[in-house]
């Protein structure tokens, strides 16, 4: 027997384009779709929602991951204790950054000090809903910005848990996307540095994500971003699908997975 699902698809702050394709795929899909609009710095919607039964699948910002936490959305793919930097590299020995310097901003900001104030470093938050976006800069930047926190201009402070590890070169980098633990689609986003959104049509590209996605995950319904290093392929991160974005994905063929995957769960 199937089990309603409704999809909540935040309709602001959101790229149209990707609403109106994950919108229709939803309905194709068999779906309901509620709309739902955020208001920042709130923890109240920004419109009249009725009460949803079944599964509901939010779709949005984090900030909306976060709202749907509250609400219990059983469609909500997250788990904060799991989606965060060290509990996936405690659970598996292929990730891009396995050995890296875990630290509190305040520490992140004495720690640049000792180094050199050019040497390039990779720095993001340890959990996965981002106060900001990993980002490679060097000593001096980290620094900078780190030091803003006491200004208000960042959504974290001195105590957000940060990790910083070495540059490490890329050649390739995907996205994909694990539905019930199989891969549905990929596409890459950057390829030998510079910004390239192509569609995955290598079957080997799959394979090798699949035998990723093979391993441990932080939840069955996810994203996976890959890259290529000198050493093989790595995981690079885990992201909560709720609030994951596309590059050049089949959106409908992934909505349609994620509808069907819950649509048949228990």
């Amino acid at each position: 027997m199937n089990t309603p699902v409704t999809w909540a698809i935040q309709t602001n702050f959101i790229a149209d384009d990707q609403i109106r394709r994950v919108w229709r795929a939803a309905e194709n899909a068999g779906a309901r779709v509620q709309e739902i609009q955020v208001i920042p710095f709130s923890d109240d919607l920004g419109n009249e929602v009725p009460e949803l039964g079944g599964v509901v699948i939010p779709y949005g910002a984090t900030k909306l991951t976060r709202l749907a936490q509250k609400r219990g959305w059983r469609g909500l793919c997250f788990d904060e204790g799991l989606f965060r930097v060290d509990a996936w590299n405690r659970h598996r020995d292929d990730m891009l950054n396995q050995r890296v310097r875990q630290m509190s901003v305040r520490e992140c900001m004495a720690a640049m000090l000792d180094e050199d104030e050019d040497s390039r470093w990779f720095v993001r938050p340890v959990q996965d809903l981002k106060h900001f976006d990993g980002t490679v800069t060097v000593a001096k930047e980290i620094r900078r910005w780190m030091s803003s926190v006491d200004s208000g201009n960042y959504s974290f402070d001195a105590e957000t848990e940060v990790i910083v590890a070495p540059v490490q070169t890329l050649h390739g980098e995907w996205r994909f996307f694990v539905v019930g633990g199989k891969v549905v689609d990929g596409s890459s986003y950057r390829i030998a540095g510079q910004r390239m959104a192509n569609a995955v049509a290598r079957p080997e590209l799959y394979e090798i994500a699949q035998s990723l996605a093979d391993g441990w995950l932080p939840h069955p319904v996810c994203a996976m971003d890959v890259a290529l290093t000198d050493e093989g392929y790595k995981v690079i991160e885990f992201n909560t699908f709720n609030s994951s974005g596309f590059y050049s994905h089949d959106i409908e063929k992934i909505v349609a997975a994620v509808t069907a995957h819950f649509a048949h769960a228990a």
